[in-house]
C-alpha cells in the first residue's frame, strides 16, 4: 500500500508541477502582450495623440488577470486553493457524491445523500417556455 501511496503522491506532484510550470508560461506571454499595450498606450497619451476609450478595458481587465496568473505561478494560490479543497473534503462533502451508478457511490453515507436528493438537474432550471426544458 506504501508503493501505491507513494506513486500517487508522485502523480499529483507531477500534474501539479506542470500546472505551475504552465501557468509561468502564460504569465510570460501574457505579461509581454500586456506590457507591449500598456507601453504603447502610454507613449501615445505622453505623445499627445488620441487613444480610444476602448483600449482601456484591456488595460485594466488585463492587470487583474496578470495577477491571478503571477498569485498562481510564483504566488500562494495554489495554497489557498488546497486548503479550500481541504475544508470542502471535511465540511462539504456531499458535493463530492458522484452519480448513483459510479461503483463507488454505494461508500458515501446516508446524511450526504440526503443533502443532494432534492436538488435537480441542470435541465430542470431552464424555463419550462423554452423548447429544451424538461
Amino acid at each position: 500500500m506504501d508503493k501505491v501511496a507513494r506513486q500517487a503522491l508522485l502523480q499529483r506532484e507531477v500534474q501539479l508541477s506542470v500546472s505551475v510550470a504552465q501557468a509561468r508560461d502564460q504569465f510570460m506571454i501574457y505579461g509581454t502582450l500586456y506590457a507591449t499595450l500598456t507601453t504603447v498606450t502610454t507613449l501615445a497619451k505622453v505623445a499627445g495623440k488620441s487613444v480610444p476609450p476602448v483600449v482601456l478595458a484591456p488595460a485594466l481587465m488585463g492587470g487583474t488577470m496578470l495577477a491571478n496568473m503571477y498569485d498562481f505561478a510564483y504566488g500562494s494560490k495554489l495554497q489557498r486553493v488546497v486548503a479550500e479543497a481541504e475544508y470542502i473534503m471535511d465540511h462539504e462533502k456531499h458535493r463530492m457524491v458522484p452519480p448513483k451508478q459510479a461503483l463507488f457511490h454505494k461508500f458515501y453515507e446516508e446524511n450526504e445523500l440526503d443533502k443532494i436528493k432534492n436538488v435537480g438537474a441542470v435541465g430542470t432550471y431552464v424555463p419550462s417556455f423554452l423548447p429544451w426544458s424538461r
